[in-house]
């Protein structure tokens, strides 16, 4: 097992977004993800060439707090190799970064039903943050 963390290339492209689709059910598109990639980084991990897990960093600025901060999401692991260190693997990479990186903290947000995310946010040491999320959408 090959639990090496990469930056996602463009020629992973095309597996990455059937990976995003399979775990969250979205239908990605190649040129946005390319031009996303200018702006943030995402993470992923291979098993047998394959990927199985990944994490979408994007460093933002607080600006009243004057802080800078990493935003995580679609982190995610393949069904099938949950439990088996992926995850973790993915957050000593991006504690990694936030040191090279002088980042002052980092943010997620995880739907309600995701109770096993929860359980191993907490255990990295992650505090819930009392807030509630309001959404708008337009057409």
């Amino acid at each position: 097992m090959n639990k090496e963390v990469e930056f996602l290339k463009k020629n992973d492209i095309e597996e990455y977004i059937e990976f995003i689709k399979n775990i969250f059910g979205y239908e990605g598109k190649k040129e946005v993800i390319e031009k996303y990639l200018k702006k943030c980084k995402i993470l992923i991990i291979k098993n047998d060439e394959k990927i199985v897990a990944s994490a979408t960093i994007e460093e933002r600025f607080e600006y009243i707090k004057n802080q800078k901060y990493y935003f995580i999401s679609y982190l995610g692991v393949s069904k099938e190799h949950r439990r088996e260190g992926y995850a973790s693997k993915l957050f000593d990479k991006i504690e990694e970064l936030v040191k090279e990186n002088n980042i002052n903290y980092i943010e997620l947000t995880s739907g309600n039903q995701r109770r096993g995310a929860h359980y191993f946010y907490k255990e990295k040491e992650f505090k819930i943050k009392d807030t509630t999320v309001f959404i708008k959408f337009y057409d």
